[in-house]
């Protein structure tokens, strides 16, 4: 491999290919192998989805890594390596590559885990990031919602730790806005410590945000919080707009 070999992350954004930054479409546009990542069941890469239409399948070749939907350590690490020493393989002699991911690259992306091993086998690979739009920034652009203003706080969590009342009771003291990532299964404990605290009409639930899938609700009364997708969120504002 040469010293010259280049990865870079690029954000996609949450789902609208319009929201990739220009800076991470000429990277794409620039790369001669893209590395997506992909469920081992099989199903399509949203990152890869997102980005077809700027591809060039005659000049670029794509390249899927396949990573196990868990948060097992033992299941994960062997995978991440698995997936560096792929991208070493396929820059070997290469100038350009690039690797998609849905968001941001280090907000809750799966890039972090990838840069430790391409780091923990010495890749000769310069790495570099570009930013993408959050899928919580999309979603509040969408319903016209402030995230935070003048000297208001907001925090950012996955949903899976804090869904709890006396959890959101204590946070709300604290923040005017919470975000609730990859609210999935967690959404009925989520809809359940929200009707404690007689805050349903102060949150936004919405998933597949920005694809044609998207769905972006007001009022959390109206879904069935049961078997919703894992690329969803919560936002709770305790502020004047919601």
């Amino acid at each position: 491999m040469t010293e010259t070999a280049t990865l870079i992350a690029i954000g996609m954004g949450p789902g609208d290919p319009e929201l990739i930054t220009l800076k991470g479409l000429r990277a794409l546009q620039a790369a001669d192998v893209i590395f997506v990542p992909q469920s081992r069941d099989g199903d399509q890469s949203l990152a890869l989805r997102i980005a077809e239409p700027w591809i060039d399948r005659a000049r670029q070749t794509v390249v899927a890594l396949p990573l196990p939907m868990t948060r097992d350590a033992g299941q994960l690490r062997p995978a991440w390596r698995a997936a560096a020493e792929t991208i070493a393989t396929e820059l070997n002699g290469r100038r350009r590559g690039a690797y998609l991911l849905l968001g941001d690259p280090l907000l809750y992306g799966t890039f972090v885990y990838l840069w430790r091993e391409l780091a923990a086998i010495q890749a000769p690979v310069t790495i570099t990031i570009i930013p993408g739009v959050t899928s919580f920034a999309a979603a509040a652009a969408t319903a016209s919602i402030p995230l935070a203003m003048s000297d208001e706080r907001m925090i950012i969590m996955p949903a899976s730790y804090e869904t709890d009342a006396a959890t959101l009771r204590r946070l709300l003291t604290d923040f005017e806005t919470i975000v609730l990532m990859k609210a999935g299964s967690a959404l009925p404990a989520i809809v359940a410590a929200l009707a404690e605290l007689d805050l349903l009409d102060r949150a936004l639930y919405a998933e597949r945000v920005g694809m044609p899938e998207e769905l972006i609700v007001r009022d959390l009364r109206t879904i069935d919080p049961q078997r919703r997708p894992y690329l969803s969120l919560v936002i709770i504002r305790r502020g004047d707009h919601i």
